[in-house]
């Protein structure tokens, strides 16, 4: 019975990747074109613009029973379309995998051996992990080819960080006494820090959104609207139609891929997955004695390693374009990073502000430390739901602006972009800080490795590093409990704790306990 509950969670967990990789094929075609996700609604052929039935949009099944081609104008159909449909499946079930079969990820779970109970009870935490994934990787397709970091993919995935966490606090997250085997939750004086710091943030945005508010004009009508687009900025939509020739026009810069190499990547993400779903089977039969969990956890690490490898050692024009721009903005830098501190002051402020209130007045931060434990019914405790994903949102992104205003300041040229950050604090958001900080410190390694792989191939400097950090992110989320093993891991989020005042996870230097 076990075994049949694990195939049926598993085949609908690739069907349901399978699905969202469809989806993310649409958003990563239009996006970089400036259409919309709702006009229209309907897929349709890039070749013909004709409008794609239902039968021939199932994802990779459409796909092979059509022969890589359009059912109306046999124009064919990349293989990439493919390839992020079963990337995102595969990148799920790693995740759950994880989570709920190889177990690799331990600390927080319920660790109930019944896979329907272990969702039940973990469903927010894992469902938010697919989330961030399945932006990052719509991230990391968008970066590969254009150099261009869309930041409303990971306000999606913050949402579903903040909202999925204050849904998420049953007692086996939270840590015993000792301080051991909880989920990445910070301490009293971080939490109450990082929600003043978020609402720091939030006066910052709204003095923005303030400022720049776009002068209203008239609608004909007597009133007045101020979110009319530029006509210039948009493809030619009127009246729902679209206009010929537009969609490649978007691409012109990149040679087109050999197609025998997309079907070849598309074979063997497809037999990596068949793998997956078939060694995941036999382990939720007797998991104990397979060998399989570690092998099978390495695997969709490597093969997205070598699919962005294969996508970024493709040259393009705006290879040069991005090293150019990053040279013109160089005699302006250090004085954007000043500026970009001065904006952030507020949110530092009423962040330090907050953890002296906490731990200045006792019976204050006594009453604060009750607020963030308040109860809803048995054991769900909102607010500290709530301050787990605003410490992961404000460390992990404090990670980040440390980084590009530090080396922008000494360097004298942009270090780090903006979306980059963004991406790091949605990535702490749902996963905690100590995997951003992780995962980055994983990323210079790899995109180095993926940077000198690459010189043969390219003659520029530019490289992506959207796609290695959220490589960074899924081995960090995978194997973080085996990374602590190591000592110098164990000690570098000893020190940040130390620097935050987080002591959500006690360590011994060097010790591992």
């Amino acid at each position: 019975m076990l075994v049949v509950t694990a195939i049926w969670w598993l085949l609908f967990w690739a069907a349901f990747g399978l699905c969202i990789g469809s989806f993310l094929n649409v958003v990563i075609c239009r996006l970089p074109r400036d259409q919309s996700l709702r006009d229209p609604v309907w897929s349709y052929c890039p070749n013909c613009l004709h409008r794609i039935r239902w039968y021939d949009n199932l994802p990779v099944v459409s796909f092979v029973l059509l022969g890589g081609r359009c059912r109306d104008c046999r124009a064919p159909i990349s293989a990439r379309y493919p390839v992020v449909e079963m990337a995102a499946a595969l990148v799920i079930l790693a995740v759950f995998d994880a989570f709920f079969i190889a177990r690799t990820r331990r600390a927080g779970l319920c660790g109930e051996p019944y896979l329907t109970w272990a969702l039940a009870e973990d469903w927010p935490i894992f469902l938010a992990h697919a989330a961030l994934f399945a932006c990052l990787l719509a991230m990391a397709a968008i970066d590969l080819r254009h150099y261009w970091v869309d930041i409303r993919f990971t306000t999606v995935a913050t949402w579903f960080g903040f909202v999925l966490h204050t849904l998420w606090t049953p007692y086996h997250s939270l840590a015993d006494p000792a301080g051991q085997d909880g989920w990445l939750r910070p301490a009293d004086p971080t939490a109450t820090g990082a929600l003043g710091a978020l609402a720091g943030l939030g006066i910052v945005w709204l003095w923005a959104r303030m400022r720049h508010r776009p002068e209203p004009v008239p609608d004909g009508n007597g009133g007045f609207r101020s979110d009319v687009p530029d006509p210039a900025s948009r493809p030619d939509e009127s009246s729902g139609e679209l206009a010929p020739g537009h969609l490649d026009e978007a691409l012109s810069d990149q040679p087109p891929v050999p197609a025998h190499r997309s079907l070849w990547s598309a074979v063997v993400v497809g037999l990596i997955l068949l793998g997956m779903l078939v060694t995941m089977g036999l382990d939720a039969a007797d998991p104990a004695s397979s060998p399989l969990p570690t092998l099978r956890s390495l695997v969709p690490i490597a093969l997205v390693f070598v699919l962005i490898l294969a996508e970024a050692s493709v040259p393009r024009r705006a290879d040069q374009e991005i090293i150019e721009a990053t040279e013109a903005e160089r005699f302006s830098a250090r004085r954007m990073a000043l500026a970009e501190l001065a904006t952030l002051l507020p949110a530092i402020a009423l962040g330090a502000l907050a953890v002296w209130v906490q731990l200045s007045d006792a019976a204050l931060g006594q009453r604060l430390t009750d607020l963030l434990h308040c109860r809803v019914g048995f054991a769900w405790q909102p607010l500290h739901g709530l301050s787990t994903a605003a410490a992961g949102y404000v460390i992990g992104g404090g990670i980040g602006w440390a980084v590009r205003i530090v080396f922008t300041l000494v360097f004298g040229k942009e270090a780090f972009g903006l979306g980059d950050i963004h991406m790091m604090a949605a990535a702490g958001c749902v996963a905690g800080w100590p995997v951003v900080l992780l995962g980055f410190l994983i990323t210079i390694f790899v995109a180095l490795i993926a940077w000198l792989a690459m010189l043969p191939f390219k003659r520029t400097r530019a490289i992506p590093l959207v796609p290695w950090l959220a490589l960074g992110y899924l081995v960090v989320v995978i194997h973080y409990e085996s990374l602590l093993e190591f000592p110098p891991v164990r000690n570098t989020i000893e020190v940040v704790n130390v620097l935050i005042l987080d002591k959500s996870q006690p360590l011994t230097f060097g010790v591992p306990q």
